[in-house]
């Protein structure tokens, strides 16, 4: 593979994408980085890091197919929960085209989450615990899950091995991102928005839910971690026989959290900030609460997959960041 490879970045301005984008630009000359943004707002938010910008949708798949075909390695951010499979496929056959006519392996990042193996409610803590080594157990996994659909599209593109193809599966992210555009988590927020309009914190049922974690920047690191090696040892990145291509599936997540004492830690800080009237966290009813606010599990055993490439923990926990995020005020102390 060349030095200088060229890489194509889907999400750029988004909270996952633009960490990673800003962290490539460290290594990575910006003339070889172009991204695809839908509008005009999205591309003037990436105009001072003088990349190239290429405006369209990723409902376009002729583009992002011939995108594909033109550059070494490809970041996939711009992934919803259900349907996408359109663009994800274009992407694959893209860079399945690029490696037909140059005899270069190219690299498709594709990022994911473990929306798709929610289980459990009402905040009941749950004990069944997946690993992204359970080949069959993926295999199994109805596409109607979350992400699962297009997940599926890349195990089959790494199983057939023309390209390096991957599957990044992020749990809950956490963090102030370095990105461009969006720099808020999803799942953080939405207990705080809620907090702060109701007057007081809440968890959903028992609060004993577990979900996973993974702090953005170490997140952004897995994934220059895995460019790195995909780039630099291509033969080595077809998937394992018989895992019907999920031994290219990779866990992004390195520590867990029950939801109930990290709402009412939320709950405090605000209290004490003078921001709700309540100290602590309520109990609220599934679906009572607001988007991203869960009362399933959703965790997987650290990757041995991840640990492999020389992937470890280097931003603050959870608990650690929420602190950070919103300080006592100095008048408050």
């Amino acid at each position: 593979m060349t030095t200088s490879p060229k890489i194509l970045i889907l999400g750029a301005s988004g909270y996952i994408g633009g960490t990673v984008l800003v962290d490539l630009l460290k290594t990575h000359a910006p003339e070889n980085i172009t991204a695809l943004v839908r509008d005009v707002a999205k591309a003037a938010l990436l105009e001072p890091l003088k990349i190239n910008i290429v405006k369209g949708s990723v409902e376009d798949v002729s583009l992002i197919q011939q995108l594909a075909r033109f550059h070494d390695a490809v970041l996939n951010f711009a992934v919803p929960f259900a349907g996408g499979d359109g663009s994800i496929q274009a992407l694959v056959d893209g860079l399945e085209a690029r490696a037909a006519s140059t005899g270069i392996k190219p690299v498709l990042l594709q990022t994911s989450g473990t929306g798709s193996i929610m289980y459990g409610s009402n905040g009941e803590a749950g004990t069944d615990v997946w690993k992204d080594s359970d080949h069959e157990r993926w295999e199994a996994l109805p596409d109607e899950a979350f992400f699962h659909s297009g997940d599926r599209i890349i195990a089959r593109a790494a199983e057939r091995g023309i390209i390096s193809a991957y599957i990044v599966m992020s749990p809950t992210v956490y963090g102030q991102g370095t990105g461009p555009g969006n720099k808020l988590s999803l799942q953080i927020p939405a207990y705080v928005r809620y907090a702060k309009r109701t007057g007081q914190a809440a968890y959903i049922g028992k609060g004993e839910n577990i979900w996973g974690n993974v702090h953005i920047q170490d997140l952004s690191d897995l994934y220059l971690l895995l460019l790195a090696y995909s780039l630099h040892a291509p033969d080595s990145t077809k998937a394992t026989e018989g895992s019907h291509g999920w031994s290219n599936l990779i866990y992004a997540g390195l520590d867990q959290h029950t939801w109930g004492p990290v709402v009412t830690l939320i709950g405090d800080l605000l209290h004490a900030r003078g921001e709700v009237i309540q100290a602590g966290a309520s109990s609220l009813e599934d679906g009572k609460g607001d988007l991203y606010m869960f009362g399933t599990n959703s965790f997987m055993e650290v990757s041995e997959k991840a640990k492999a490439l020389g992937w470890k923990q280097r931003g603050p926990s959870l608990i650690e960041a929420v602190k950070m995020a919103l300080p006592v005020k100095a008048a408050d102390q």
